[in-house]
């Protein structure tokens, strides 16, 4: 789970208490107190501890208790969370980035990578300067819960795998349908995600919107290959992802005023 600002700060304090060199071994208790010194307000022992644990998921911090000292300490001597080796365009990127992985974190696609996108969510903000405004100043647009994410797994499989699948499937307006897809292509297009494949019903390649998909099978030994089938070049003359396979590109005219041309060229 994502940390709120108090607990970045009581995880600052944990880690100038563990790389304190002239106290080491520092017992619960005081860095308890040092916590309570420095915010000024109470902390469970059962609150610390969870901190600890805390540390250890999204840091991979290297936090130990010895016995023969009734301390903790690290156990890799040169080990801080506020040690970000980074320059300063790649600390700009990381302004950026952190937005957008925000977004994708909680996507089934990228749930394998949930923990890495955390440590570099939380070791970020706790390298930044304690105490700036959090106004949000980078918007980013946020990501439509109900866009078929869940099918995106098996979808990216079978264009990998080059395995079939039988789904059901409901355009716009119309009657539930069943098809039988070969998938070639996965394309988000504003915050919403489609698959290009082809289907054994049209005997041609579709666009389908995975938020219309209302169930999925994988099937064997029916998958359908198009040689003339290129990836980079299907939405070239598209606008939106409305595209007509086979068709041929046509020139189009565009009239505006000179007001609206730095707008459009």
């Amino acid at each position: 789970m994502p940390a709120n600002k108090s607990a970045l700060l009581r995880y600052r304090i944990i880690d100038s208490c563990l790389t304190n060199n002239r106290r080491k071994y520092p017992s619960l208790d005081y860095i308890r107190q040092k916590i309570e010194e420095q915010l000024n307000s109470s902390i469970s022992e059962s609150m610390l501890n969870k901190d600890i644990r805390a540390m250890r998921v999204y840091y991979d911090a290297p936090v130990s208790f010895s016995r023969e000292h009734r301390g903790y300490y690290y156990t890799e001597p040169s080990y801080s969370i506020r040690e970000f080796p980074l320059t300063e365009e790649e600390i700009e990127a990381l302004d950026f980035s952190t937005a957008l992985l925000q977004q994708v974190k909680t996507t089934p696609l990228f749930g394998s990578f949930k923990n890495a996108i955390e440590k570099v969510i939380h070791g970020y903000r706790i390298a930044k300067v304690i105490g700036k405004s959090e106004t949000q100043l980078l918007q980013v647009e946020e990501p439509v819960l109900d866009t078929g994410y869940e099918w995106l797994n098996a979808l990216l499989k079978g264009t990998i795998q080059h395995q079939a699948l039988k789904l059901t499937y409901k355009g716009y307006g119309r009657e539930s349908r069943i098809y039988n897809l070969s998938p070639y292509l996965l394309k988000e297009y504003r915050n919403r995600w489609y698959v290009a494949g082809h289907t054994q019903e049209t005997n041609d390649i579709r666009v389908m919107a995975l938020d219309r998909i209302q169930s999925l099978e994988p099937l064997e030994n029916s998958y359908t290959s198009d040689p003339e089938f290129n990836p980079q070049d299907f939405f070239q003359y598209s606008f939106g992802i409305t595209q007509i396979h086979h068709a041929e590109p046509e020139e189009v005219i565009l009239a505006f005023t000179r007001e609206q041309a730095p707008y459009i060229l």
